[in-house]
């Protein structure tokens, strides 16, 4: 979705209707969905509720008409609350009519002395409920919590959940992706099929590199002035205003690209021709961009830009990408915190697109390994731009997506980096992902690439919805230990 630089995840807009069965108080669904709301209210919440009959659905009509008034509303989802059994029949027709994604919560019962007159069944009348819907094949835009039946305070939190995952799902399909290709050809691993990410709605722009050149060879002197001004306060003039202006012009035509073509996020191929071509490497500026919420995934990595976008919509705030890198040595931490499987921890790194304020000590470096390539006899040149510095100690949730066919498959694995000094160049960070070591071997071997986005949060529980809510059916999660992976040798592990 295209976004204002600074704003990191849609505005959601979300409605609220109850439903009623005609053989259960109608006054019961409506307490009940006042308790709702001011639990909800509570968390800064304001759902859209029809200032109408229809806010508690008993009829077709009610139905339609509460469909109606939500879409004039311009909600973007609605939450459907069973006050009681509900009519199920007009469940389904307000699904059915309202055409954005639809939760369904329902009350659970309050107190045992209103077991004998005023029991609203909801437990029963959720089963009805979702299999009209079922029957209407409207499943798919449907989000059913892991504990449905709710009180209202737990119904607030739900909500509360579901625009989380509301963020991820319109972001993700509103989104429009610049690809500034060709894939590079030593990175065979991070193709990407261009219908498996249309299948989740986006939109993209695939251009080629020499888009992206001809952009920057448009700046005129003078116009990223401002932007060699920020750079040099952010990390020095050591490179001279020269270089950092090689820097500034890339930024300013990349901004200008978004602009133009209103993109949500970007990737380039930087490795191999962005260095002799435009004489530096780009991860300083995308680690700027990116700590304005607006990605660029390098590698022309599209599904690692998918992945990142899902991951700064869910987090609401700046995200990365980097390698599923290297293991440490044992020699390298002076000790682990007290629990963490030394199988699990992980070192993670890429040349320096990390948003500076995630990194100790950043500063603009070179990139080493490019060097060794192109530059392997002279001082450090074409490849100087990489934001080098240790991830600080941050709660994690790692993600990805790949094609699978026509559509996609993600994996989700949640943890930390820790405070331990990676030693290395780049930035980079020793990261412990509980499980990891088994799903690495059982999940990511054979599946997915070796580029993994990374949201300074745990957002996971977010993420894993809005992937089902999008039509992912293949999301894969670290199994607890006791319980074995297909194909384990359960006898090594």
């Amino acid at each position: 979705m295209f976004l204002p630089l600074g704003q990191f995840s849609p505005d959601i807009k979300i409605g609220l209707v109850s439903a009623s069965r005609n053989c259960f108080p109608r006054a019961l669904a409506e307490s009940r969905t006042k308790r709702l709301l001011a639990e909800t209210r509570k968390l800064g919440l304001e759902p859209f509720v029809p200032d109408a009959e229809c806010a508690v659905i008993e009829t077709r009509a009610h139905a339609a008409e509460a469909a109606h008034a939500l879409v004039e509303a311009r909600c973007d989802a609605a939450v459907l609350y069973l006050g009681n059994f509900s009519p199920e029949i007009e469940d389904a027709a307000f699904v059915k009519a309202f055409p954005g994604p639809v939760m369904l919560i329902a009350a659970a019962e309050e107190s045992a002395a209103g077991l004998a007159a005023g029991r609203g069944d909801a437990l029963c009348g959720l089963l009805s409920a979702t299999l009209a819907i079922r029957k209407r094949a409207l499943s798919a835009r449907v989000h059913i919590p892991e504990s449905p039946l709710v009180s209202a305070a737990a119904g607030a939190q739900e909500i509360a959940h579901f625009v989380g995952v509301l963020r991820v799902h319109k972001g993700i399909t509103r989104a429009t992706l610049g690809l500034f290709g060709p894939r590079p050809r030593d990175f065979e691993t991070v193709n990407y099929n261009i219908a498996s990410i249309l299948s989740l709605g986006v939109e993209i722009e695939e251009l080629g590199f020499h888009d992206l050149v001809n952009a920057v060879e448009k700046i005129e002197a003078g116009q990223a002035d401002a932007i060699t001004d920020e750079m040099i306060e952010q990390v020095g003039d050591d490179y001279g205003r020269e270089f950092m202006g090689r820097l500034s012009a890339y930024e300013k035509a990349l901004l200008t690209l978004r602009e133009t073509l209103r993109l949500s996020g970007a990737t380039t191929q930087c490795w191999p021709e962005q260095e002799p071509k435009l004489r530096h490497v780009p991860c300083f500026v995308n680690s700027r961009l990116a700590a304005q919420g607006f990605p660029v995934a390098c590698e022309n990595d599209a599904y690692s830009l998918v992945a990142e976008l899902m991951g700064q919509y869910a987090s609401d705030a700046d995200v990365t990408v980097l390698d599923i890198n290297h293991t440490i040595p044992a020699d390298l931490p002076s000790g682990l915190p007290d629990r963490v499987s030394e199988r699990d921890v992980i070192g993670m790194f890429h040349c320096g697109n990390t948003n500076a304020r995630r990194l100790r000590e950043p500063a603009l470096k070179h990139q080493v390994i490019m060097k060794r390539l192109m530059e392997p006899d002279t001082e450090p040149d074409i490849t100087r731009g990489t934001l080098e510095g240790d991830i600080a100690a941050s709660p994690i949730t790692v993600l990805q997506v790949h094609g699978n066919g026509d559509g996609l498959r993600a994996y989700l694995i949640e943890g930390k980096f820790l405070d331990v000094p990676s030693q290395t160049f780049g930035a980079a960070g020793v990261a412990y992902l509980p499980g990891f070591a088994r799903f690495y071997r059982h999940v990511l071997l054979g599946r997915f690439h070796h580029h993994a986005a990374v949201a300074f949060d745990h957002c996971a529980a977010v993420l894993y919805d809005a992937l089902k809510l999008l039509g992912v059916e293949e999301v894969f999660v670290p199994f607890p230990s006791e319980r074995a992976y297909p194909g384990e040798n359960v006898f090594r592990s």
